[in-house]
């Protein structure tokens, strides 16, 4: 199937808009997550061509997050996006990330290899609380993220939520014992943008990763998506996501305030 870079935005920003409070400031739009003030759930993202900012659209953009006491952040892909990068650079935001995006469609999918021991469950709104808890917990270590090991109530009622509002979270065992988490954004148009991939440190180089990766994905496909996307951390890790069908298709950029 014929696909591009500016699709994928497209379906990114209708993804988010099922789970953020947004926020229309052209050529922006501005995503925030209503209960958490991790800076991964709160972004803004371009909705127009931009080679240059004014100042007083920096300025607005800056004051929108300060309101809502969230660092100010941009997400966007770099060839859907040309000229942003340096638009954002010249405004003193700096690169916060530069990643490999890999897409992978029904052609490419190559199945992984079973690892024993490992179940791989997905979480509803009727989850257990202590499998809520271990999914932020996993997802928290897995990204150095301190203040998520110990999740509270708010966080953990937060996710809740978050299972039924289209978006698909999986938790894996590792014999009873939780290893790795995953999750896609919902089904539309074709498209899910697999994130929030972690593995726990002393568990990985295991083959846990790349099973998660494909089961998630073989359920994404039973849901009627024909391309899933992703954004690794390195190309290391997008070793893994070959392995298992994905293809390297274009670059992920995040850039931050300073």
């Amino acid at each position: 199937m014929k696909l591009t870079a500016s699709e994928l935005a497209a379906y990114m920003r209708k993804a988010a808009a099922l789970t953020h409070d947004m926020v229309e400031l052209p050529p922006f739009v501005l995503f925030f997550s209503p209960n958490d003030d991790l800076r991964y759930y709160n972004y803004g993202a371009p909705i127009e061509p931009i080679s240059q900012l004014a100042a007083e659209t920096v300025t607005s953009v800056r004051d929108t997050f300060a309101a809502r006491r969230r660092l100010l952040r941009f997400e966007f892909i770099e060839e859907a996006a040309p000229g942003l990068a340096e638009a954002l650079a010249a405004a003193g935001l700096i690169e916060e990330g530069r990643n490999p995006l890999l897409v992978c469609t029904r052609d490419s999918f190559r199945p992984a290899a079973a690892v024993p021991g490992l179940t791989i469950g997905r979480l509803t709104p009727e989850a257990p609380r202590a499998d809520l808890a271990a999914f932020i917990s996993v997802q928290g270590q897995g990204f150095g993220e301190a203040e998520r090991i110990e999740p509270t109530d708010a966080q953990i009622e937060d996710l809740r939520v978050r299972t039924g509002q289209g978006s698909c979270y999986f938790l894996a065992l590792l014999d009873d014992r939780p290893v790795a988490v995953g999750a896609y954004t919902a089904p539309l148009d074709g498209f899910t943008e697999l994130v929030g991939i972690a593995t726990l440190a002393e568990c990985r180089r295991r083959g846990i990763a790349g099973a998660l990766t494909a089961a998630m994905v073989q359920a994404a496909f039973r849901a009627g998506v024909e391309v899933a996307f992703l954004s690794a951390a390195d190309e290391r890790a997008g070793r893994v996501y070959e392995r298992v069908g994905f293809r390297l298709y274009a670059t992920a950029l995040a850039y931050c305030e300073a």
